[in-house]
């Protein structure tokens, strides 16, 4: 999707809430960015070359399983099963426009931040795809028939967690952590958390009002790790990122060897001097340049039931999963 960026237009660089104020006076060099979702999948997945087509992922169905055999026995063989999954990647794009006078004018350095703010845009979603299989930029869901993490059937609500006696919010999560190990032949290697449920976590008390994660605190934004287990933080597990909005996860949790993602092809940031790259009409034309990022991407889910996902319900109730 392109933006098209100019400074007579009413979407030009300065077009935001206050932005006329910008030119052509002196300007500040620091920019006021809102914080955008982190990353989860290349954290919590381990990336696998792929290629155009279709990639086919083995799956050991069947292990091989060793006998005791006494003196003079026949040694007995076993079996060795294979199975697979077949993905073919998809492509994200990211495009911009400007026109050479907004290029010209570049308030504040504003095109400074184009590289990380196309990337950042590209990881979201990479993220909003494999989570919850949507468009960013208008939150549809897609189409092509993938499977996607929030498909799964493991479900745990937190909006009446027990009392905290018996475990409260704690004992929630170890119900989701449960269901995958008691239901599949999966691990549980790790959470992807809503800040939301993090807050939920480090408000929870005891009986005698005792903080059960006092570890949790206000300076350690950055968590990685929770009851051992690796641990991203992002709005995305919710999918409220860019125009998509909220699904009332607040994580999903489980076997996350059993996602396989990988990157076809990354471009950078590219700038586009001729044609008509967005449909706007032809750049030379209107003396204008874009600019472009992109990336081709795949994944294979090996068994839904290797993931829990922990819910709220956005209808009613406290939502937050209180004590």
């Amino acid at each position: 999707m392109a933006t098209k960026l100019s400074t007579a237009s009413g979407d030009g660089l300065a077009a935001g809430s206050g932005g006329s104020a910008l030119l052509p006076k002196s300007i500040s060099s620091e920019i006021w960015k809102d914080a955008t979702a982190k990353s989860i999948i290349p954290t919590l997945a381990t990336s696998k070359p792929m290629i155009l087509g279709e990639n086919t992922f083995p799956i050991l169905t069947k292990r091989p399983a060793a006998s005791i055999v006494g003196e003079n026995e026949n040694k007995p063989d076993s079996d060795l099963q294979v199975g697979s999954k077949t993905v073919k990647p998809i492509k994200a794009v990211v495009g911009l426009e400007f026109s050479m006078e907004a290029i010209m004018t570049n308030p504040a350095g504003v095109l400074g931040l184009m590289e990380e703010e196309m990337g950042g845009a590209l990881a979201r979603q990479i993220d909003l795809a494999i989570l919850h299989y949507r468009q960013a930029s208008n939150g549809a869901a897609l189409t092509q028939g993938h499977e996607y993490l929030s498909q799964t059937t493991n479900v745990v609500a937190l909006d009446t967690p027990p009392a905290a006696n018996l475990g409260g919010i704690d004992k929630l999560l170890w119900d989701g952590y449960g269901l995958v190990v008691n239901g599949s032949d999966g691990d549980f290697t790790g959470f992807a958390m809503d800040p939301r449920l993090v807050y939920t976590l480090a408000t929870a008390r005891d009986v005698n009002g005792r903080r059960l994660h006092p570890e949790l605190t206000m300076v350690n934004q950055g968590l990685t790790n929770f009851e051992g287990q690796p641990t991203a933080i992002s709005k995305g597990v919710s999918g409220q990122v860019d125009s998509s909005v909220d699904t009332g996860i607040r994580a999903i949790g489980g076997d996350w060897d059993s996602l396989k993602f990988g990157y076809v092809l990354q471009i950078g940031v590219k700038k586009i001097e001729y044609g008509d790259p967005f449909g706007n009409g032809d750049l030379q034309r209107r003396n204008a340049v874009a600019y472009l990022a992109e990336v081709i991407f795949g994944w294979a889910i090996r068994d839904l039931s290797r993931f829990t996902k922990y819910t709220v319900d956005l209808d009613g109730g406290s939502g937050e999963g209180g004590e």
